[in-house]
């Protein structure tokens, strides 16, 4: 009989000497102090998500029986038990448990505490969250002069790109990477996440050369980590969001449609919030049918356009252009 290791503290019980912080509008214990992030000013209540290191013999046990394809760098398995098993390769593995508020995590050797940190919140908080319910999308949000726009796409779509552009030009980031949405009062609300950006070298240098760098991504991305601008502190409130936008492909027409936008209903519009899940991986039998109620419920209180243009940086202007006159309508 295969006996599984615990982890060293029981992940049901508080931690001794833990760390409150609030990051997308959720409360977060660790054993470790996330350094990006402010901690919780109230010290009571059930943190939403708990974190604490577990021993190289809890996840031998844990992963049992898998298979590792090694030309893969980002490792995914749901357990027999429901639980979900990460590992990104030079930086983490962690366990996620099945209704998503209990993790246990381990650095690898080697890993700086920002690319821990940082892959650590980007891959885990979006495996919790989605396990508990919810849909966070793959997102940059940035705020237009009280505008809060998010930008939607997979991974190379320019999200980071444009939002970096935005933020040249005197927007300011409220996360990067990941959006988790609520809703009230027949709204969509942002929550902000890390104050950092994710992009290459050249575009850093070319829209925020008075970025201040906060390290690697990961070593398979080739991206840096960067904070745009001054932090944001204190408590901050949900932002009301004005529009997202889907960064899709231009269709080829003739002559080219250098820059475009069309507001996205029905299947466009599912399939567009779909594919713009963070957890990607995870296929639970009523996954489905819950992304496409997430995505008519957003598509009925906030519109979503698709966003079409050549990836070239001298568009960028246009593009902008394009977004403000959208949210501005």
């Amino acid at each position: 009989m295969d006996v599984i290791a615990e982890p060293p503290e029981d992940v049901n019980q508080p931690v001794a000497g833990h760390y409150r912080h609030v990051v997308y509008g959720v409360v977060v214990e660790s054993e470790f102090r996330l350094a990006s992030i402010d901690e919780a000013a109230d010290r009571d209540g059930d943190a939403a998500i708990r974190l604490v290191f577990g021993p190289p013999a809890y996840f031998q046990a844990k992963t049992a029986g898998l298979t590792r394809d090694p030309d893969e760098w980002f490792h995914h398995a749901v357990l027999p038990d429901g639980d979900v098993y990460m590992r990104v390769d030079e930086i983490f593995e962690t366990v996620v448990s099945s209704d998503g508020r209990h993790v246990v995590c381990a650095r690898l050797a080697g890993v700086d505490d920002s690319s821990f940190e940082a892959n650590l919140l980007n891959f885990v908080l979006s495996t919790s969250l989605t396990l508990g319910g919810e849909e966070p999308l793959h997102a940059t949000v940035v705020d237009l002069g009280g505008h809060a726009v998010g930008l939607l796409g997979p991974s190379g779509a320019g999200k980071s790109t444009l939002a970096a552009f935005l933020i040249g030009q005197g927007a300011t980031l409220i996360t990067d990477d990941m959006l988790r949405l609520t809703f009230a009062d027949g709204r969509a609300f942002a929550h902000s996440g890390p104050r950092r950006l994710k992009l290459f070298d050249e575009t850093a240098r070319r829209f925020l050369p008075g970025a201040i760098s906060d390290g690697n991504w990961n070593t398979m991305s080739g991206k840096i980590m960067v904070r745009p601008h001054a932090p944001v502190t204190g408590p901050q409130a949900p932002w009301p969001l004005s529009a997202l936008f889907w960064l899709d492909e231009p269709e080829p027409a003739s002559p080219p449609v250098e820059v475009s936008s069309t507001r996205l209903t029905g299947i466009d519009l599912a399939r567009a919030i779909t594919v713009s899940a963070m957890e990607i991986r995870y296929y639970a039998p009523d996954r489905l049918t819950r992304q496409l109620r997430f995505a008519e419920h957003l598509g009925n209180v906030l519109p979503v356009y698709a966003l079409r243009y050549e990836r070239s940086y001298p568009l960028l202007e246009r593009v902008a252009a394009e977004i403000r006159r959208r949210v501005s309508s």
